[in-house]
């Protein structure tokens, strides 16, 4: 009967849910003294139980005012396994002091239990309490003296400074701004540059790099005609393929472009006219960098 008895008992110990399990409760505080009011005081409470437990949030102490002298500004709660069946908890506290000191004491920072459950079992672990050195900002009863005004400390002498250095920092970054704005006016076109030459190179490059895009024979024929009307802008006159020579030489600064300027009004000819060899052809990555280079040396030229 004894031995029916103790078998019962055991498989009944076997079949009720296992409690949780802590196995240690460490805090870590980075000092214990020299504190002020308003001082923050961190610390950083380490929990190891098995892998199978569970903190219960609802159990983690929430921000907020604990005595009328300590607050709880933030917690911040990191959970990460550690082998061998085992977790690790890292609650990291920050509590606010706003204890107003008359003489160098100790305060203690209250405990607070912490509730794990494990197959509907729970264990508290109670975080430990802790004590802190607070001290004063000021002494309460200085030290007697006859002359009142000994108790006051003399002013500082204040170092004089020169003025001349600030002034010509700033006339010098003054300058420096305004050489830098007459920089961007002039490539902006701003008053008193906006009657400076058109650069109508630099907007036919940007028309003929959207149509060349497209790769299609109408495109082709659109982006050689803005570079037509480009070039009799620049001349003030219609320039076709035997007046080439007269601009280059009243236009000086786009004479290193003459031969590929050659090919584009051979293309031009016998593209739209049939004239000449039909079969000069100028690509379009030809067509755009000759564009871009004339656009660079009408920028070079001002």
């Amino acid at each position: 009967m004894r031995a029916a008895l103790l078998a019962l008992s055991l498989l009944l110990a076997l079949a009720a849910p296992a409690a949780a399990e802590v196995k240690s409760v460490r805090l870590y505080a980075d000092r214990s003294f020299g504190f002020f009011v308003g001082d923050l005081v961190t610390a950083r409470l380490e929990i190891i139980a098995d892998s199978a437990s569970r903190l219960q949030t609802a159990s983690v102490p929430r921000p907020g005012a604990l005595d009328y002298w300590l607050d709880l500004r933030d917690v911040h709660v990191r959970e990460q396994p550690i082998g061998d069946g085992l977790t690790r908890w890292d609650i990291e506290l920050v509590y606010q002091l706003f204890y107003v000191a008359l003489d160098v004491r100790d305060l203690q920072i209250p405990p607070f239990p912490l509730r794990f459950l494990r197959e509907g079992e729970s264990e508290i672990a109670r975080a430990p309490a802790w004590t802190i050195g607070v001290s004063p900002l000021r002494e309460v009863l200085p030290q007697r003296r006859d002359n009142p005004t000994d108790y006051m400390r003399a002013d500082r002498g204040v170092a004089r400074g020169d003025a001349a250095a600030p002034a010509a920092r700033a006339g010098l970054f003054a300058a420096l701004a305004f050489g830098a704005l007459a920089l961007v006016a002039h490539d902006r076109g701003w008053p008193p540059f906006h009657r400076r030459r058109a650069r109508v190179f630099a907007a036919a490059a940007r028309r003929i790099a959207a149509l060349t895009k497209r790769n299609d024979e109408s495109s082709r024929r659109t982006a050689l005609l803005a570079l037509h009307r480009a070039i009799d802008e620049s001349a003030g006159r219609r320039i076709f393929a035997e007046d080439l020579d007269a601009f280059l030489s009243s236009h000086a600064e786009f004479a290193s472009a003459k031969e590929p300027l050659g090919r584009f009004f051979g293309a031009s000819r016998a593209l739209f006219f049939g004239v000449g060899d039909a079969g000069v052809e100028l690509a379009a990555t030809e067509l755009l960098a000759l564009a871009k280079t004339l656009a660079a040396l009408e920028r070079s030229a001002g």
